[in-house]
Protein backbone atom coordinates (compact mmCIF):
# COMPACT_ATOMS: atom_id res chain seq x y z
CA UNK A 1 0.00 0.00 0.00
CA UNK A 2 1.33 3.40 -0.95
CA UNK A 3 1.90 5.49 2.48
CA UNK A 4 2.24 9.38 2.23
CA UNK A 5 4.18 11.25 5.08
CA UNK A 6 2.75 14.24 6.42
CA UNK A 7 5.98 16.02 6.27
CA UNK A 8 6.11 15.76 2.22
CA UNK A 9 2.27 16.72 2.07
CA UNK A 10 3.85 19.53 4.26
CA UNK A 11 6.54 20.52 1.77
CA UNK A 12 4.15 20.17 -1.11
CA UNK A 13 1.60 22.78 -0.08
CA UNK A 14 4.10 25.54 0.89
CA UNK A 15 5.76 24.73 -2.33
CA UNK A 16 1.96 24.70 -3.87
CA UNK A 17 0.95 28.11 -2.04
CA UNK A 18 4.14 30.13 -3.18
CA UNK A 19 4.31 28.84 -6.87
CA UNK A 20 0.68 29.51 -7.15
CA UNK A 21 1.36 33.41 -6.00
CA UNK A 22 -0.89 33.34 -3.12
CA UNK A 23 1.53 33.28 -0.09
CA UNK A 24 5.26 34.34 -0.35
CA UNK A 25 8.41 32.26 0.29
CA UNK A 26 8.84 33.58 3.82
CA UNK A 27 4.84 33.53 4.60
CA UNK A 28 4.70 30.10 3.45
CA UNK A 29 7.76 28.26 4.68
CA UNK A 30 7.79 30.30 8.08
CA UNK A 31 6.50 27.51 9.86
CA UNK A 32 9.22 25.45 9.37
CA UNK A 33 11.89 27.95 11.55
CA UNK A 34 9.61 29.01 14.23
CA UNK A 35 11.36 28.95 17.48
CA UNK A 36 8.36 27.46 19.27
CA UNK A 37 7.84 24.78 16.43
CA UNK A 38 11.03 23.54 16.56
CA UNK A 39 11.14 23.58 20.20
CA UNK A 40 8.13 21.30 19.73
CA UNK A 41 9.89 19.27 17.88
CA UNK A 42 12.71 18.83 20.09
CA UNK A 43 10.14 17.98 22.79
CA UNK A 44 8.63 15.45 21.20
CA UNK A 45 12.23 13.94 20.22
CA UNK A 46 13.19 13.91 24.19
CA UNK A 47 10.32 12.48 24.97
CA UNK A 48 10.21 9.66 22.35
CA UNK A 49 13.75 8.41 23.72
CA UNK A 50 12.38 8.55 27.52
CA UNK A 51 10.13 6.29 26.20
CA UNK A 52 12.05 4.37 23.74
CA UNK A 53 15.04 3.59 25.92
CA UNK A 54 12.43 1.86 28.45
CA UNK A 55 12.65 4.71 31.42
CA UNK A 56 8.80 4.76 31.29
CA UNK A 57 8.29 0.97 32.10
CA UNK A 58 10.76 1.24 34.65
CA UNK A 59 9.13 3.80 36.46
CA UNK A 60 6.08 1.69 36.19
CA UNK A 61 8.42 -1.00 38.38
CA UNK A 62 9.28 1.61 40.90
CA UNK A 63 5.63 2.85 41.31
CA UNK A 64 4.56 -1.12 41.96
CA UNK A 65 7.75 -1.31 44.56
CA UNK A 66 6.87 0.93 46.62
CA UNK A 67 3.28 2.13 46.43
CA UNK A 68 1.17 -0.88 47.82
CA UNK A 69 -2.04 0.34 48.17
CA UNK A 70 -4.88 1.93 45.61
CA UNK A 71 -4.63 4.96 47.18
CA UNK A 72 -0.51 5.35 47.42
CA UNK A 73 -0.78 4.16 43.54
CA UNK A 74 -2.91 6.81 42.70
CA UNK A 75 -0.59 9.53 44.18
CA UNK A 76 1.91 7.95 42.66
CA UNK A 77 0.63 7.47 39.25
CA UNK A 78 -0.81 11.47 39.36
CA UNK A 79 2.79 12.94 40.57
CA UNK A 80 4.65 10.96 37.67
CA UNK A 81 2.42 11.67 34.93
CA UNK A 82 2.04 15.18 36.30
CA UNK A 83 5.67 15.93 36.36
CA UNK A 84 5.96 14.31 32.97
CA UNK A 85 3.63 15.93 31.33
CA UNK A 86 5.50 19.34 32.12
CA UNK A 87 8.29 18.75 30.31
CA UNK A 88 6.92 16.71 27.60
CA UNK A 89 3.53 16.61 25.71
CA UNK A 90 0.77 16.48 27.78
CA UNK A 91 -1.50 14.34 25.37
CA UNK A 92 1.48 12.28 24.80
CA UNK A 93 2.62 11.46 27.93
CA UNK A 94 -1.02 10.14 28.34
CA UNK A 95 -0.93 7.83 25.99
CA UNK A 96 2.43 6.42 26.51
CA UNK A 97 1.68 5.74 29.85
CA UNK A 98 -1.26 3.75 29.78
CA UNK A 99 0.57 0.48 28.58
CA UNK A 100 2.54 0.86 31.57
CA UNK A 101 -0.88 1.57 33.98
CA UNK A 102 -2.68 -0.93 32.57
CA UNK A 103 0.23 -3.02 33.74
CA UNK A 104 0.65 -1.67 37.07
CA UNK A 105 -3.06 -2.77 37.34
CA UNK A 106 -2.61 -6.23 36.32
CA UNK A 107 0.43 -6.45 38.55
CA UNK A 108 -1.12 -4.87 41.42
CA UNK A 109 -4.80 -6.51 41.09
CA UNK A 110 -6.75 -3.16 40.84
CA UNK A 111 -9.11 -2.11 38.90
CA UNK A 112 -8.10 -0.03 35.65
CA UNK A 113 -10.82 2.86 35.62
CA UNK A 114 -9.24 3.83 39.11
CA UNK A 115 -5.83 4.26 37.82
CA UNK A 116 -6.93 5.65 34.29
CA UNK A 117 -8.95 8.49 35.45
CA UNK A 118 -6.35 9.86 37.86
CA UNK A 119 -3.24 9.70 34.50
CA UNK A 120 -5.46 11.48 32.32
CA UNK A 121 -6.41 14.32 34.95
CA UNK A 122 -3.04 14.72 36.18
CA UNK A 123 -1.68 15.17 31.97
CA UNK A 124 -4.14 17.45 31.61
CA UNK A 125 -3.12 19.72 34.84
CA UNK A 126 0.50 18.87 34.21
CA UNK A 127 0.32 20.40 30.90
CA UNK A 128 0.34 23.99 32.77
CA UNK A 129 3.73 23.73 34.01
CA UNK A 130 5.56 24.65 30.87
CA UNK A 131 5.72 26.43 28.43
CA UNK A 132 6.13 23.08 26.32
CA UNK A 133 3.76 21.00 28.56
CA UNK A 134 0.64 21.34 26.03
CA UNK A 135 0.56 22.45 23.02
CA UNK A 136 -2.31 25.26 23.46
CA UNK A 137 0.47 26.94 25.35
CA UNK A 138 2.87 27.24 22.61
CA UNK A 139 -0.18 28.44 20.15
CA UNK A 140 -0.54 31.46 22.63
CA UNK A 141 2.99 32.23 23.01
CA UNK A 142 3.07 32.28 19.24
CA UNK A 143 0.21 34.67 19.00
CA UNK A 144 1.54 36.83 22.23
CA UNK A 145 5.20 36.95 19.85
CA UNK A 146 3.32 38.53 16.97
CA UNK A 147 2.16 41.37 19.53
CA UNK A 148 5.91 41.45 20.96
CA UNK A 149 4.99 39.97 23.98
CA UNK A 150 5.45 36.42 25.59
CA UNK A 151 5.38 34.20 28.76
CA UNK A 152 8.23 33.05 30.39
CA UNK A 153 8.87 28.90 30.40
CA UNK A 154 7.84 28.59 33.93
CA UNK A 155 5.06 31.20 34.10
CA UNK A 156 2.28 28.54 33.82
CA UNK A 157 3.24 27.13 36.54
CA UNK A 158 1.96 29.86 38.61
CA UNK A 159 -1.53 28.69 38.33
CA UNK A 160 -0.42 25.05 36.83
CA UNK A 161 1.24 23.88 39.90
CA UNK A 162 -1.38 24.88 42.70
CA UNK A 163 -3.97 22.98 40.60
CA UNK A 164 -1.76 19.86 40.27
CA UNK A 165 -1.16 19.61 43.95
CA UNK A 166 -4.77 20.27 45.34
CA UNK A 167 -5.94 17.53 42.41
CA UNK A 168 -3.12 15.09 43.69
CA UNK A 169 -4.26 16.02 47.74
CA UNK A 170 -7.76 15.85 46.19
CA UNK A 171 -7.42 12.62 44.51
CA UNK A 172 -5.17 10.80 47.95
CA UNK A 173 -7.61 12.05 50.51
CA UNK A 174 -11.42 11.97 48.96
CA UNK A 175 -11.72 11.92 45.23
CA UNK A 176 -10.22 8.20 44.90
CA UNK A 177 -13.46 6.92 46.89
CA UNK A 178 -15.87 8.10 43.96
CA UNK A 179 -13.49 6.81 40.73
CA UNK A 180 -15.17 4.03 39.30
CA UNK A 181 -14.55 0.81 40.35
CA UNK A 182 -15.23 -1.22 36.83
CA UNK A 183 -13.79 -4.58 36.73
CA UNK A 184 -12.74 -7.03 33.32
CA UNK A 185 -11.18 -10.19 34.75
CA UNK A 186 -9.67 -11.11 30.90
CA UNK A 187 -8.04 -7.60 30.15
CA UNK A 188 -7.30 -6.97 34.01
CA UNK A 189 -4.73 -10.16 34.24
CA UNK A 190 -3.91 -9.80 30.64
CA UNK A 191 -0.12 -11.46 30.88
CA UNK A 192 1.53 -8.69 28.10
CA UNK A 193 1.17 -5.88 30.50
CA UNK A 194 1.83 -7.87 33.44
CA UNK A 195 5.29 -9.14 31.57
CA UNK A 196 6.12 -5.33 30.67
CA UNK A 197 6.19 -4.16 34.76
CA UNK A 198 7.44 -7.85 35.82
CA UNK A 199 10.54 -7.46 33.14
CA UNK A 200 11.56 -4.42 35.28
Amino acid sequence: MFRFHFGALELIVAVGLTLTGVLDASEAFAGFVNGNVLLFMAMFIVGAAFFDTGMAQRVGGVVTKFAKTERQLIIAVMVITGIMSGFLSNTGTAAVLIPVVLGIAAKSGFARSKLLLPLVLASAMGGNLSLIGAPGNMIAQSALQDMGLEFGFFEYAKVGLPMLIIGIIYFGLYGYKLLPDRRDDSLDADSVYSKEVDCY
